[in-house]
């Protein structure tokens, strides 16, 4: 019988800076807490919603965290056969790296999340001042099916 040996010098793993960057974007369902956190994501972007009531956000909304602080946010919205991902933003004053780490993460959690549902398709609406967000998603295969305008309506 032959028995392979351990050597006796430790292995040790190294994590690159990216590594290391990436690891810290997590990625979780919103609990209700979260709620004020998202709307602050969003105000700092330039969405207010005002007399919007920011308790009830669970099971709608992924969150992206860095060591426990909501640093983005999107909305998740569960349709068949096209599902939604809205207000997809993250904190401007997160440095560029953790930016793009963070919006990578929420758009990959978010067509998971919409497959994992039954949808066929993801649909989001993006500004059009946004152009560099555009070239982004459109490098992950979306593609754009038409130009307008979004409208919102206080129901309460």
């Amino acid at each position: 019988m032959i028995e392979a040996q351990q050597g006796t010098k430790e292995f040790t793993r190294h994590l690159s800076r990216a590594q290391v960057l990436r690891d810290k974007v997590e990625i979780r369902l919103a609990v209700n807490e979260a709620g004020p956190a998202i709307a602050q994501v969003l105000k700092e972007n330039g969405i207010v919603l005002e007399g919007a009531d920011w308790s009830k956000v669970f099971p709608h909304w992924l969150i992206a965290t860095v060591d426990d602080d909501v640093v983005g946010c999107c909305q998740v919205l569960v349709a068949k056969p096209v599902g939604y991902v809205e207000f997809l933003f993250v904190r401007k004053s997160v440095p560029f790296k953790l930016r793009a780490l963070a919006l990578r993460k929420l758009i990959i959690q978010s067509m998971a999340t919409l497959h994992a549902a039954g949808c066929n398709y993801v649909g989001g609406v993006v500004a059009l001042k946004n152009f560099k967000f555009a070239n982004v998603i459109e490098k992950l295969n979306f593609v754009k099916t038409y130009q307008a305008d979004v409208y919102v309506k206080r129901l309460a």
